[in-house]
């Protein structure tokens, strides 16, 4: 039976120890189709990798997660859970210790210990690397390996977000990178409760189940997700009966889908907030006034009720209204493009060239959003380039950071570990906002001290003063925070509705 374990933000913010038993599902092993049947996924993109360090959207991190386990993972409101690690425990402030699960192997037979957690770390967190994790990984200094179950992860200075940050790294094989190199991001070796078989771009992964399974067994033999970036086709594979499940289900497409006997939407609430980063480096959006009026320019209830059908709710406030800290009181930026001209004169930015780029199929309706947008900015007058790659080649794009050769790029960002610290961190301190390079001296400091801080009361006062800053400063045009809208066809039984909008289908089941 799987021990679901709730924590809460008194005990997050303690980092209060607590074991248990979880029990997500397994991975394949082996060219031969176990007994059970193959489900079936349809997914909005193909993340271009199977790589758990790099960038690779909510749908990506899906794939990974039947092939790797996390070492803490999350329910499905983000609270923290053991897995690989059954406990842990704070002994100081800068000294936080695992005590991991006994008996686990990777697909490859190498045994997961406490030098495979030093190891997969380093690589989340290594000079070279890519991970979106980097930054919050990268604050451990030292590993002590205690014993073969039990390591020490030692931060220079207290580290508050250290544990909810943790629960977004996944356990790595060093054999496998050994003796893989290259070839390991298309041939993933994890513990996971599904083995990779196959991974053909553009088109699907497959994977088996793995009966060596420390956990809950999967009901399937084999997963395959497609990939199906276009959302009319995608539907249709659902309607066919050729994929049991579909992502990013259009709004508009919500009534027709109801009215099929043989169909079920599943909405749920996220921690995703969309929004257009802006080079704040850049003249002329190095100019708060700018910024500012590009914020004045969007009509943002009608991007909510006109193309979301009223199921997006508007951002008010730089993190997410569910996640701990949230403010709950800034002032609204309204439709005013007469305002929005004015400040653009003011700071002599009239008829300014704007590079967007905007994903297509990553995010719910992206790019539809996205062309809204760029109407609304050429009606102040910008002179508005617009481009929408499919994801791996945006994601290639902006990832260039200060390279890049767009001036502002539509992103979602969702605080799947629950710690408003992987938003407020990730992007508004200097020391790692290269998508924007923003940087204020003001929201570093505040941002140092909820890490630092372990109470409750004063980790709330510095990120409420920390998000008015940036709210008045807009290194972002704030958007919306987007729903998790999924359709299945009834013979799937699956429990969707994760804050982090993982698809995991370790507990589903397929009826006939």
């Amino acid at each position: 039976m799987t021990t679901r374990m709730r924590v809460t933000r008194r005990e997050m913010l303690k980092l209060a120890a607590v074991g248990g038993a979880a029990g997500l599902s397994g991975l394949p092993t082996g060219p031969a189709r176990a007994q059970g049947p193959e489900l079936v996924v349809g997914l909005s993109l193909d993340p271009g990798h199977l790589d758990p360090r790099v960038e690779a959207g909510g749908p990506g991190w899906s794939i990974f997660s039947h092939m790797f386990d996390g070492f803490v993972f999350r329910d499905e409101r983000t609270n923290p859970i053991p897995w690989l690690v059954t406990k842990w425990e704070q002994p100081s402030p800068t000294v936080l210790r695992w005590h991991l699960r006994r008996g686990i192997k990777f697909h490859n037979g190498e045994d997961f210990t406490a030098e495979s957690v030093k190891f997969s770390l380093e690589q989340y967190a290594s000079p070279t690397s890519r991970s979106p994790w980097k930054n919050r990984i990268g604050v451990i200094r030292e590993y002590r390996i205690v014993d073969l179950y039990t390591i020490d992860l030692v931060t220079e200075r207290p580290n508050r977000p250290l544990l909810r940050n943790s629960t977004s790294a996944m356990a790595l094989s060093p054999r496998a990178f050994r003796e893989l190199g290259d070839r390991f991001p298309t041939n993933p070796v994890g513990t996971g409760a599904m083995k990779f078989v196959e991974y053909r771009p553009g088109q699907h992964v497959v994977m088996q189940s793995h009966p060596g399974y420390w956990g809950k067994k999967p009901a399937f033999s084999q997963i395959r997700f497609r990939f199906i970036p276009e959302n009319g086709t995608r539907l249709a594979a659902l309607e066919a009966g050729e994929v049991m499940v579909v992502n990013n289900v259009p709004p508009d497409q919500i009534p027709r889908l109801r009215a099929n006997p043989s169909l079920q939407i599943l909405t749920s609430p996220t921690n995703r907030v969309t929004f257009i980063a802006l080079r704040t480096d850049r003249k002329p959006f190095n100019d708060k006034r700018v910024r500012q009026a590009l914020n004045y320019a969007i009509d943002r209830e009608a991007l909510s009720k006109g193309i979301m059908g009223g199921m997006a709710p508007i951002a008010r406030a730089p993190l997410p209204s569910a996640v701990f800290a949230s403010h709950p009181s800034l002032p609204p930026y309204p439709y005013d493009p007469e305002r929005a001209k004015k400040l653009l004169a003011e700071a002599g930015a009239s008829g300014a060239p704007f590079f967007l780029g905007v994903p297509n199929g990553r995010y719910l309706l992206d790019k539809q959003v996205g062309e809204a947008i760029a109407g609304y900015l050429e009606v102040i007058g910008l002179q508005v380039k617009f481009e929408s790659p499919l994801w791996s080649s945006f994601v290639n794009e902006v990832t260039k950071y200060e390279k890049s050769k767009y001036d502002g790029f539509m992103f979602g960002w969702g605080v799947i570990t629950g710690e408003p610290d992987q938003l407020m961190g990730d992007h508004f301190h200097s020391g790692a906002v290269k998508r924007t390079l923003y940087s204020n001296p003001e929201v570093d400091r505040l941002i140092n001290e909820e890490r630092e801080s372990f109470d409750e009361t004063r980790v709330r006062a510095a990120l409420l003063r920390a998000q008015e800053i940036v709210w008045e400063e807009c290194p972002w045009i704030w958007l919306l925070e987007q729903p998790d809208i999924n359709a299945i066809n009834k013979r799937l039984t699956w429990a969707a509705g994760r804050r982090d909008e993982y698809l995991l289908f370790h507990e589903a089941t397929l009826g006939v």
